[in-house]
């Protein structure tokens, strides 16, 4: 069976792409169809690497660019005849699903997070909701988490029995990761090892909150100033990177959150694993990998109770779900930081949930399951 993937890969779209392609079945054929500016390592399949054909495709807006990748793509589905076509976010999404319906290809489409999540203009909301109505065409949904498929059926009109559940899933992070980059190094050099540190991966954006969590933050500092919060993923489309950095600085936090640039995965992780626990104050998601990768280094979880997050929190279970009040996030974190305890006692829960619903190797064959049902429309 050949299989498409349509969609930028960068972040965390790479990672489930790299993922789920590496766990794969071994008679699956996979052809990547990604942005010319997406810059990301090889993914192999069987040893090999799997072939990659770059379009006009861009996360902006921009009709010339847009149609451009549409008809791109249709002429590569033409020219791979692939039988199935498996697009991801928004972008990926509308381009996919449109050129598989002129083609006449099956099609699942992955979300990431709807698109009308991503703002708090009620005009480009609803915008965003009938453009997804109007691009579902024949395509079945797979959302990445059960609270995203919900959204699907009750917001974007999906019929139930055409939206369909694979949750996001990850390896184990191994503590064999290579050697370090220098410049990684040099990036992290102040994450010693006596530093005490709470981590939140995610680019400085609507969707991540971090200006919020920069209000927490402080009122926590006046009671345990000798924490620091690591801000992860700031690189590829920070569009509130500017306004983070004033707000630290007009709070004379500098030396509370640190703001780390772009490093590799690998790097990531392994700081990570080094944290007390992890914190999320995002506004949305589909089910986010870096909590799940956290959850299976048994770190306890402050989250958001959002799309996505519910899906891996259970509230006083592995940690905390809840509403995005300041009050109530400075409370949780002060109670995890006071009880290491009750920090350990979410962490282990956290790594038993991910055990059971989270790691790839269990779940890998689902996702093919489904590919080879779509393919063959027995579903």
């Amino acid at each position: 069976m050949k299989v498409l993937m349509i969609g930028q890969l960068v972040g965390g779209l790479d990672i489930y792409n790299r993922n789920t392609i590496n766990y794969a079945d071994k008679d699956i054929e996979y052809v990547i169809v990604r942005g010319k500016m997406d810059v990301h390592r090889p993914i192999e399949h069987n040893g090999k690497e799997v072939r990659e054909i770059p379009i006009s495709l861009y996360r902006s807006v921009n009709p010339f660019k847009d149609l451009k990748a549409l008809f791109q793509t249709i002429q590569i589905i033409k020219k791979e005849k692939p039988d199935l076509i498996h697009c991801h976010s928004a972008k990926g999404g509308i381009i996919g699903r449109t050129a598989a319906y002129f083609c006449g290809v099956k099609c699942l489409y992955t979300p990431h997070a709807f698109s009308f999540f991503s703002t708090s203009n009620s005009f480009i909301q609803w915008l965003y909701k009938i453009i997804e109505k109007l691009t579902r065409f024949k395509a079945y949904l797979l959302a990445c988490s059960e609270s995203e498929r919900q959204v699907g059926i009750k917001t974007v009109g999906y019929n139930p029995t055409r939206a369909l559940c694979w949750t996001n899933a990850v390896p184990r992070v191994k503590l064999t990761s290579p050697m370090e980059k220098e410049s990684d190094v040099e990036m992290t050099k102040m994450l010693n090892s006596d530093c005490k540190y709470v981590s939140y991966i995610g680019r400085p954006s609507y969707q991540k909150n971090l200006l919020f969590l920069v209000d927490v933050v402080e009122k926590v500092h006046k009671t345990h100033q000798d924490v620091k919060f690591v801000l992860f993923g700031v690189g590829y489309h920070s569009p509130d990177l500017k306004k983070l950095k004033k707000q630290i600085a007009r709070k004379k936090l500098q030396d509370t959150i640190i703001v780390v640039p772009w490093l590799s995965h690998e790097s990531t992780m392994k700081k990570l694993m080094n944290s007390i626990f992890y914190i999320s104050c995002s506004r949305y998601e589909g089910l986010p990998l870096s909590l799940i990768e956290a959850m299976s280094m048994g770190k306890a979880i402050v989250a958001s109770d959002v799309v996505g997050n519910c899906d891996c929190v259970i509230d006083k279970e592995n940690g905390r779900l809840l509403r995005l009040d300041k009050d109530s996030y400075v409370e949780a974190i002060v109670e995890l930081l006071d009880n290491e305890n009750l920090c350990q006692k979410y962490g282990a829960k956290s790594k038993d949930l991910f055990d059971q619903n989270f790691l790839i190797d269990n779940r890998i064959k689902e996702l093919m399951d489904i590919y080879k049902s779509v393919a063959l429309n027995t579903l």
